[in-house]
């Protein structure tokens, strides 16, 4: 398979990943934000779940805040 062909297969979801700003890099987050969303529902303090996920994943807080932000936007698919 070529990169066009692959591109032109998923356009319609590419196209609204780039309208929403969204980055195929943020696909190695995904474990990350699912532990943020368990750990909310059980109701630990955000500073705690911030704190533990930096520790696990070894990335800075800011990093956790930004990828968080990005991830919980709300997506309309037309």
């Amino acid at each position: 398979m070529k990169a066009y062909e692959l591109l032109y297969i998923n356009r319609n979801t590419l196209r609204i990943m780039s309208e929403m700003s969204l980055d195929a890099s943020d696909i190695k987050y995904l474990e990350m934000y699912k532990d943020y969303t368990r750990l909310t529902a059980e109701g630990h303090k955000k500073a705690y779940i911030m704190q533990y996920l930096a520790n696990e994943y070894s990335i800075s807080e800011r990093t956790i805040y930004r990828v968080i932000d990005r991830l919980s936007v709300d997506v309309s698919i037309q």
